[in-house]
């Protein structure tokens, strides 16, 4: 945006560089003396903040993220950012104590991004984000030769449109490349845009991963027309660190750096905004910290700005709350499904295939979560993995027989049962299944009746809740039986073990002429 004045000598310069080593040299003539401000005679903008995508879980730089196969994500987020005198300027007067009248042209300055992303495929994203000025305030008598506009006027600043591709995407790093550009949509009186209104093009590139709790990120961007001193152009630098204190939160340090590119109307072009310029530091360190549940994410950053470069506030303060859906881990191609340890996250995006994790750990367990269960607080097996459990002395613990009784609570950890996890009718006693009442046919019938059917479910259940268990040994009793029943008793208990999906290689039914007609006596064989 255009403020009065024109270029003054040496002086000007000393002054700046003095209090930040990079300056402009700007000036004025007035009936009270000489003025230099951030920004003077040159395109001034206060909108400089360039929010990271929306999907990232910072706030200038772009951070990791898991890839994904089929499926489409998106993210929303809506920024608040508040400047506190992001254009100042200091007036040369001979009247006050000093010598010099620091004034602010706005002092305080409250815009909203509002931003998205959508990601077709895990390695692009599009993104869309537009600022909005809802308030502005300043001091009016800091309109040098009454050529600046006046603070208080609400706009829009100019559309920022950026494609970014990630060429590498692994479990434990991230390369992003691609670019922005800057719309000249934006309200020059606002402050919003330059008042040449020209189309901005930045090449971005950044790098980030995921070590343990902590997440880290930098990112580049490089107006190509800086390096020809195109007026308003920059190049800047984002960094971050975010380490993940708590399962829904994460305190980070976020510094950011830019170096402006600024041209005074009398050197530069009307039309293309080349010249010679001067150039302008902005140096804004930040502190963040952020509330995260499931794919809901609340920030809260702020921090000091230092530098000359104009739209640079001496304090920010963002707020933002954003929403980020990621596509699911549904690739085409069955061999990439394989999920060793059973976390839901295929070993090819699982930064930690052999240990049970969190997707957005990229498959690793937090470093509260030895057993990787998924339970940092309230585990009461911290070394065993588990299910959750309504019972505190359960929850996080294994379930060894399957039997929704963990093992702490279950008096039969290893034979599934429904009374407080033990079988009704059936105990495994050293290498003999101990039935009450014995398991038998009735005189010389070869029916099976309802409390047998029940006692071989509860055996055959156990044999499957143990893996050492490799085959049972179902003993007939034969003493003093008749060929013809002791055939049609067998041929029921093979049914009956056909009915029960045992498989074949696991039982074997034998013939015990020692034993009781009728009687039947089920061991495990090996």
């Amino acid at each position: 945006m255009p403020s009065s004045g024109r270029a003054v000598g040496s002086s000007a310069s000393v002054f700046v560089a003095a209090i930040c080593g990079f300056g402009i040299v700007l000036g004025a003539g007035s009936g009270i003396g000489e003025a230099r401000a951030q920004g003077f005679d040159s395109e001034v903008r206060i909108d400089q903040l360039q929010p990271s995508s929306a999907t990232s879980m910072f706030v200038r730089a772009e951070g990791p993220r898991a890839p994904f196969g089929k499926g489409i994500a998106y993210a929303l987020r809506v920024t608040g950012d508040y400047g506190f005198e992001p254009l100042r300027s200091v007036v040369v007067d001979g009247t006050v104590a000093g010598g010099e009248l620091e004034l602010a042209p706005v002092k305080h300055a409250a815009l909203v991004h509002v931003g998205g992303s959508i990601t077709p495929v895990h390695w692009l994203d599009l993104e869309l984000d537009m600022p909005f000025a809802v308030f502005e305030a300043g001091n009016d008598d800091a309109r040098v030769s009454g050529q600046a506009l006046s603070a208080g006027t609400m706009g829009i600043g100019d559309l920022r449109v950026g494609a970014l591709t990630r060429p590498i995407n692994t479990a434990g790093f991230d390369l992003t490349m691609g670019g922005r550009f800057w719309a000249p949509t934006g309200t020059p009186a606002a402050y919003m845009t330059g008042g040449d209104r020209f189309f901005r093009v930045e090449a971005v590139v950044a790098a980030a991963g995921e070590t343990g709790f902590l997440s880290w990120g930098c990112t580049l961007g490089v107006a190509p027309l800086f390096f020809l001193g195109r007026d308003g152009d920059r190049v800047a630098a984002s960094c971050a660190a975010v380490a993940k204190l708590a399962p829904v939160f994460s305190l980070g340090l976020e510094p950011h750096a830019a170096l402006f590119a600024y041209a005074p109307r009398n050197t530069t072009s009307q039309t293309t905004g080349l010249g010679d310029a001067s150039f302008a530091l902005a140096l804004e360190p930040m502190l963040s910290m952020a509330l995260h549940v499931g794919a809901l994410r609340v920030t809260l950053a702020g921090g000091v700005g230092l530098g000359g470069a104009p739209g640079t506030p001496t304090a920010r303060g963002l707020f933002s709350i954003g929403y980020a859906a990621l596509g699911e881990h549904t690739p085409e191609d069955p061999s990439l499904t394989i999920d060793s340890d059973v976390d839901g996250t295929p070993d090819i995006y699982d930064a930690c295939p052999r240990a049970a994790g969190l997707r957005e750990k990229r498959g690793c367990p937090d470093e509260r979560d030895a057993d990787g269960d998924g339970f940092t607080e309230d585990d009461a097996c911290p070394e065993q993995a588990g299910t959750a459990a309504a019972d505190a002395r359960a929850n996080g613990c294994p379930d060894r027989d399957n039997d929704h009784f963990a093992d702490p609570i279950d008096r039969c950890p290893t034979e599934p049962g429904e009374s407080e996890g033990c079988p009704e009718f059936v105990r495994l006693r050293d290498k003999e299944f101990v039935s009450t009442p014995p398991i038998a046919f009735a005189g010389a019938a070869s029916t099976v009746d309802p409390i047998m059917r029940a006692a071989f479910g509860e055996i055959v259940n156990i044999v499957r809740a143990n893996p050492k268990i490799s085959q049972i040994s179902v003993k007939l009793g034969t003493k003093r039986a008749f060929n013809a029943v002791t055939d049609a008793r067998a041929k029921a208990l093979l049914k009956l073990l056909g009915e029960q999906n045992l498989d074949a290689a696991r039982f074997e039914i034998v013939l015990d002429d020692k034993l009781a007609n009728g009687r039947i006596s089920v061991v495990v064989a090996r």
